[in-house]
């Protein structure tokens, strides 16, 4: 009797593998249908912006692509250093808003770190990398003397210098307060599906 049961409790852990590893094959595909489809169209949409812009424009969107990316890529490993058990301590002790939120983060800390920080956050690095080259190409046709090729150089040197210094800010802190990131995060989703909820 307890061989029988032994092997049914076998075959029903074989199963869930087999379920699980089914699940991740799909979000894998999944996740590189996504990134393949948000780079594309987030390139074409600020190319097209950037070939229009003036200098100062550019610039703008090029700091704005890397906010995005360093707050995406601080939510990201936030997620993933949070541990659960201080948003179920808070549930438990009662009413605190976007704990339910913030525990589903939590829960799927794998999927929301592959968003956030892969997608996400180096998309839109890849994009501000590319929005330096459109700034050199608009450096280039307004000056045509020689220290035009330097000045582009250095910009997109540090736009990258930038990213890099942000990520690393954006990361210290990330690791330092996960619960309160997390749980921010949190109550931002609460608070934008009570809106969509409205509408």
């Amino acid at each position: 009797m307890q061989e029988d049961e032994l092997e049914q409790e076998q075959v029903k852990a074989q199963g869930i593998k087999d379920r699980n590893h089914l699940g991740s094959k799909i979000w894998y595909t999944e996740l590189f249908i996504a990134s393949l489809l948000l780079c594309f169209i987030f390139a074409i949409i600020s190319q097209l912006i950037l070939i229009h812009a003036n200098l100062a424009l550019a610039l703008f969107i090029i700091l704005l692509l890397i906010g995005i990316s360093v707050f995406f890529d601080l939510v990201g490993v936030a997620v993933t250093a949070s541990h659960i058990k201080p948003f179920l301590e808070m549930k438990s002790k009662g009413y605190v808003r976007g704990v339910d939120n913030a525990i589903k983060l939590v829960k799927n800390a794998d999927r929301v770190s592959s968003v956030f920080t892969d997608v996400v956050g180096d998309i839109c690095s890849i994009l501000s990398g590319a929005g330096g080259v459109a700034i050199s190409i608009i450096i280039v046709s307004e000056t045509s003397s020689w220290s035009s090729a330097i000045l582009s150089t250095l910009i997109s040197s540090i736009i990258a210098a930038l990213t890099v210094l942000g990520k690393a800010l954006g990361k210290s802190y990330a690791l330092n307060y996960p619960t309160k990131i997390v749980l921010g995060m949190g109550k931002f989703l609460y608070f934008f599906s009570k809106k969509k909820k409205k509408l």
